[in-house]
């Protein structure tokens, strides 16, 4: 039988979510807004720009908030090796000194750009109009330099990031309940968060993160994919069902689900 699930329906499995506490918890954070950022220059996985002083107050808004939220124990911290987001850690700890020494990970770069990186984007925009536009909505057909980088993102989240930080969360699942802190990127946060859900890079700007934005992520150590998500910051969201996100992201490309 084949059944194609409607918006209102979907909506309606959004709401109707039982408790995960089985599932373990993961805060995936995107870095304070940068120079870059505020300028309108690619970054990629360069690392020469750091957080302006926006980026600077949103760390520390992110830092109080999470002194605020007393369903978060952070158990384990993951950080990008790129200096903005080893900045934004730097500044949380001013309000949650509490929080674990961090191991930082390379998988947890952002996506990598090539000779894009550095450019400002209206030069781009007017240089490679095409390319542009698949870097805006066609992201299997966005190639620089002959790779394909939102495809190549998604594969790194999906083969490197996500096996070493759940092997990492289910050593320590039975004598730990915290959740797993994880600061990046934008890029790379979508990335994270889609295939956590098992959504593939024709996801990519589906679930946008802003600057010192946060997703929670619901993931039992044995379930193939995550069962749930919200918006944590900049404004707590209502949880999202795993099924439903992926139903809803096949509708959408007007794909039938057997059932």
């Amino acid at each position: 039988m084949h059944v194609q699930m409607s918006p209102p329906r979907l909506s309606l499995v959004l709401l109707l979510l039982p408790p995960c506490a089985s599932a373990v918890r993961f805060l995936v954070l995107r870095h304070g807004q940068t120079d870059h950022n505020r300028d309108g220059i690619i970054q990629g996985s360069s690392d020469v720009s750091r957080l302006s002083d926006r980026g600077r107050t949103q760390a520390r808004e992110v830092g109080a908030a999470l002194a605020r939220l007393g369903d978060v124990r952070v158990a384990r911290t993951f950080l990008s090796p790129l200096a903005r987001a080893q900045q934004t850690h730097e500044i949380l700890l001013l309000d949650r000194p509490d929080l674990p020494t961090p191991t930082t990970l390379d998988g947890l770069r952002e996506i990598d750009l090539s000779s894009w990186e550095g450019r400002a984007k209206a030069e781009l925009r007017a240089e490679q109009p095409d390319v542009y536009a698949a870097w805006q909505c066609d992201p299997l057909a966005m190639v620089v330099d002959g790779r394909k980088p939102i495809v190549e993102l998604w594969e790194r989240a999906r083969s490197a990031a996500w096996p070493t930080l759940r092997a990492a969360d289910t050593a320590a699942a039975e004598d730990d309940e915290g959740a797993t802190l994880v600061v990046c990127h934008g890029s790379l946060g979508q990335a994270l968060l889609c295939t956590a859900l098992g959504l593939d890079a024709t996801a990519w700007r589906r679930h946008p993160f802003p600057n010192c934005g946060m997703a929670e992520i619901d993931w039992p150590a044995d379930a193939p994919r995550a069962t749930r998500w919200r918006w944590r910051l900049p404004e707590e969201g209502c949880w999202q069902s795993g099924t439903a996100a992926r139903a809803l992201h096949l509708s959408r490309a007007g794909v039938r689900i057997e059932g």
